[in-house]
């Protein structure tokens, strides 16, 4: 007995010197966590000798670039996997190991190139794509229905005659959206911007926000709250959830959200099963429709351990794998970055707008592609947030950020 205890505990201290354990942050945001959390027990079963901890990030895209800032600027050793906005890359790349080598590890040629290019800075891969998302508009079918409109808005202009219509005629609001003072926001303003035909800096880098296409656009915004009275006052301090929340109750007619939404106003006990349909953001004055270019990959913690990074890799490749990312997108209703998956019956079935919608996600524009982009977007954030609080005018704002960018880029 003595020797079969001796032998166990010998296994035992074998197994525990080969096991290694490695930290993934997560966002929270709709079934994203509980998702994530159930892939990772399939992820114990493929490899028993890693131990994975969630560290649970803030909604606020915001405050989780700040975390990282102090993790990297610390040295730290963890988080090991790190989940990143599409718009980090170039920030954050001297702090995340460099993938390159690892092109046909984790299967890059069958991704969409769109999210190839989200996680390749200066010619060196620092990330892995796991879902990419883009704005999309979610809209009452049954009201527009028992209202005589056949099919959603095609124009910003259609939006608001049917909001004001339906709203005022249910009690309810018309239109709810992100406006917060965060990376939301400007995930907002662009698409009006860029579909009023507006740009914030062109290819050679100068700064174009300083236009009448801008001050419209950002004036539209305002109106839908002061002048149209489809959006409420409190929108300035929506995120995702809180418009979600709100839509899902039954109370508003029309959301701008992101496709993780599909699956919450979905699921059993949503008040709104059934009763949602999901199109492409309208076309603004000058005929052109806009969406942002979302999504989040994921990246290794340059300052890991060795057997760290391994772990970390294996751990991507489950998540970023066909299988996984197929059973991300049915279950909280994230896009994949494979191409492949929207040929699946399964997904078509789960979540058909991803199926019917492919050319939104594969058209979405990215936001300004520079490495002091959060700066960029302090800015942005700062004067959109002040007109819709009505602390400036549209033009004064628009002028105020031409003035600084111009100042930030040069």
């Amino acid at each position: 007995m003595k020797k079969l205890a001796t032998l166990l505990l010998v296994l035992t201290a074998i197994a525990v010197g080969f096991s290694v354990k490695i930290t993934m942050t997560s966002g929270g945001v709709g079934k994203e966590l509980e998702v994530l959390r159930e892939q990772l027990k399939m992820f114990k079963q493929l490899y028993p000798d890693i131990e994975v901890e969630v560290i649970p990030m803030p909604d606020s895209a915001t405050e989780r670039h700040d975390l990282y800032v102090t993790y990297f600027a610390a040295g730290e050793k963890d988080p090991d996997v790190l989940m990143l906005d599409v718009i980090w890359s170039a920030e954050f790349a001297p702090f995340l190991e460099d993938l390159t080598d690892d092109y046909d590890y984790f299967e890059l040629k069958e991704f969409l190139p769109g999210t190839i290019m989200s996680v390749t800075v200066n010619g060196r891969i620092v990330a892995i794509p796991w879902f990419t998302d883009a704005g999309l508009l979610y809209y009452r079918k049954d009201l527009l229905e028992k209202y005589g409109y056949k099919n959603p808005p095609r124009t910003w202009d259609e939006l608001v005659e049917m909001a004001k219509k339906i709203s005022q005629a249910e009690g309810i609001i018309g239109f709810v959206w992100q406006g917060a003072r965060y990376e939301g926001l400007v995930c907002n303003f662009l698409e009006y911007l860029w579909s009023f035909g507006g740009e914030v800096i062109d290819e050679k880098g100068k700064v174009v926000i300083d236009s009448s296409q801008a001050v419209q656009a950002l004036q539209f915004m305002v109106d839908l709250i002061y002048k149209h009275r489809i959006t409420p006052e409190g929108v300035v301090t929506y995120m995702e959830e809180d418009a979600r929340r709100v839509f899902q109750k039954g109370e508003a007619v029309f959301m701008r959200n992101w496709p993780y939404a599909w699956a919450l106003l979905n699921s059993d006990d949503s008040p709104v099963k059934g009763k949602v349909g999901v199109a492409p953001l309208p076309l603004g004055p000058g005929g052109r429709r806009a969406a942002t270019l979302g999504g989040w990959n994921l990246g290794i913690n340059k300052f890991s351990s060795k057997e760290e990074k391994e772990a970390a890799k294996k751990l991507i490749k489950f998540l970023t794998s066909y299988e996984q990312q197929l059973y991300k997108a049915i279950h909280s209703g994230q896009n994949p970055t494979r191409k492949a998956a929207y040929d699946d019956p399964k997904l078509k079935e789960a979540a058909p707008f991803m199926v019917e919608l492919l050319s939104v996600f594969v058209n979405a524009l990215p936001r300004p592609r520079t490495a002091n982009y959060s700066e960029l977007s302090d800015v942005i954030q700062k004067y959109v947030h002040a007109a819709l609080t009505r602390q400036m005018t549209a033009e004064q704002a628009i002028k105020n950020i031409a003035r600084e960018l111009n100042f930030l880029l040069k």
